[in-house]
């Protein structure tokens, strides 16, 4: 546990609303919304990505071949880390509508875009603060952060499929605190897991169990970039702890203050759980991202193997990396702003 002020829930706030300006996905685990990329839809006879559509299932029988395989399950990845995305954002937004129906605001306050919504509950937040404290210490809030852990063996796995190999051929690393035995040196918090043999910190060889952090898998940037989806997809968390107690000596509005601790505590908490996912997201969107210019670099060399299928897969292509750049981008903004909330209250 660690005690901070109150500036900890404002920043929290204020760095998940910009989580707004993620497009399209689902938070692992739920239940997927149909769409995808903005502007979609799929062109007549098939060729599909030409507006902007990604769609692995629109060019036949493309995956029957090693290098379609290949393509297809990255094209899944684009898919899923888009609806990820989307999910999250929902998410967000029903976070500070709950926030702001708690603190009292007014309908119109809470109408609009995620990012307008959330940008006004933090300034109710943060003007509450102000009318019903005399001091920053009224407010003692004791938060214990939200820990992701990614699967070493379920990564290396999708790697494999992807591949058409066996998982042993593929082998993946952990870069982050490794939950399981460490082939290797262990170093950090190693040695927690006692009889276990857990290493509990960084292991310099293969990690066998959970990662907090994401899992490196040796494979080609398409298998990469699937693997890494799957991984935070199905990623497993645990949920934050938070404790608000209030010294009523320096309560200046007692009905003020009573309403913004309870607002606090019913919906911070969904908010402060996002934020451990964007480690694992951030991985994800950079591993789509460069096997996107990677097939985007390969040109009609790579398009023309697909022969019937070309100008399909060329669609497709072009359809993914347009999705993997705005992806990036949103994503970027998120974990950006996060840090730097989180850097300006200590941590």
């Amino acid at each position: 546990m660690r005690t901070n002020n109150h500036l900890l829930l404002a920043a929290a706030a204020l760095a998940l609303a910009t989580l707004a300006g993620c497009p399209a996905g689902k938070l692992p685990g739920g239940a997927g919304v149909p769409g995808g990329v903005p502007g979609g839809g799929k062109v007549p006879g098939g060729l599909g990505g030409s507006s902007g559509m990604v769609d692995p299932n629109t060019c036949g029988n493309y995956a029957s071949m090693e290098a379609g395989a290949r393509l297809k399950a990255f094209l899944v990845a684009v898919q899923d880390l888009a609806n990820t995305t989307e999910e999250t954002v929902k998410v967000v937004k029903q976070s500070c509508i709950m926030l702001g129906n708690e603190l009292g605001m007014i309908e119109a306050d809470l109408q609009g875009e995620t990012k307008e919504i959330c940008a006004k509950v933090y300034a109710t937040i943060d003007n509450n603060m102000k009318v019903a404290f005399k001091a920053k210490a009224a407010l003692k809030i004791q938060y214990k952060p939200a820990v992701c852990r990614v699967s070493i063996e379920a990564s290396a796995k999708a790697a494999a499929e992807c591949e058409g190999k066996a998982s042993a051929d593929v082998g993946a690393k952990c870069s982050g605190v490794c939950r399981g035995k460490c082939d290797g040196q262990c170093s950090g918090k190693a040695g927690t897991g006692g009889s276990s043999g857990e290493c509990g910190g960084q292991c310099s060889g293969t990690c066998h169990g959970q990662c907090e952090g994401h899992a490196d898998v040796n494979a080609s940037a398409q298998c990469k970039a699937s693997a890494s989806v799957k991984a935070q997809a199905s990623m497993e968390c645990t949920e934050p702890e938070l404790k608000v107690d209030v010294d009523a000596k320096l309560v200046v509005d007692k009905a003020k203050a009573e309403q913004t601790v309870k607002a606090l505590k019913n919906g911070l908490p969904k908010l402060l759980s996002i934020k451990a996912r964007l480690e694992p997201m951030k991985y994800a969107a950079e591993a789509v991202v460069s096997s996107a210019k990677d097939l985007k670099d390969m040109g009609p060399k790579f398009v023309n193997s697909f022969k019937d299928q070309a100008l399909c897969i060329s669609g497709q292509i072009g359809a993914a990396f347009n999705a993997a750049t705005k992806i990036q981008a949103n994503v970027s903004v998120s974990v950006e702003v996060s840090a730097s909330a989180s850097g300006s209250v200590g941590g």
